[in-house]
């Protein structure tokens, strides 16, 4: 029985660490940034919807706060009534969504309350269960693109940065997902030139 257990363990820490990885709390989004922007120096920002349309929009003055707080501590100060040195475009966008098939393993036919593996002579056995049948279910649901997208420009009208955040989403609920994709874009800000990143963003460790 000891020698069984010796072998049991490995099997068991494997099992384990799947666990742990199909609990993780992720965040997932495409990140493509392309920019000439100088490293920040305390450059005064004035950020605004590229959209003047909304640009009393309430919804997205909370966004603007959003991305005004990762600008902060990336170096940047908001310019307030001032002369700004750089301004900050940005806009959302959320499509009108697509059929996406997955599938999932089920099973039909009833199980015996008594199904059990057991320890017989070094090897585990299983009783034959005639009824027991494994099937695949096709499953079809809607999802959703999201995208954040933001730009530098200087006050004459240069661009400096270019970027968009995307994923996608089971729901339309973009409040919710601008934070996220706002938390994508600034990783490793402003990251690779020309360059399309996965970025993962661990929730447990944001506070969402």
């Amino acid at each position: 029985m000891t020698a069984f257990m010796s072998r049991l363990k490995p099997v068991l820490a494997g099992a384990m660490a799947l666990a742990v990885a199909a609990c993780t709390n992720t965040f997932r989004s495409d990140v493509a940034t392309f920019h000439e922007l100088p490293a920040p120096s305390g450059e005064k920002v004035s950020i605004l919807p590229m959209d003047e349309a909304k640009q009393d929009s309430l919804e997205f003055r909370q966004y603007a706060a959003i991305l005004g707080n990762h600008l902060r501590l990336e170096g940047y100060e908001q310019a307030g009534n001032g002369k700004p040195d750089l301004i900050v475009g940005f806009d959302v966008m959320i499509n009108d969504g697509r059929e996406k098939l997955d599938t999932r393993m089920g099973f039909s036919g009833p199980r015996p309350f008594y199904w059990r593996s057991y320890w017989h002579y070094g090897y585990f056995w299983d009783p034959y269960d005639p009824f027991y049948r494994h099937n695949t279910e096709v499953v079809a649901r809607t999802v959703y693109t999201a995208t954040l997208v933001m730009e530098v420009r200087k006050p004459d009208g240069t661009l400096l940065f270019e970027g968009r955040a995307e994923t996608e989403t089971r729901t339309k609920a973009v409040p919710e997902v601008v934070p996220l994709l706002a938390e994508a874009l600034f990783v490793e800000f402003p990251g690779p030139s020309g360059v399309t990143r996965h970025i993962r963003v661990d929730l447990d460790d944001t506070g969402k």
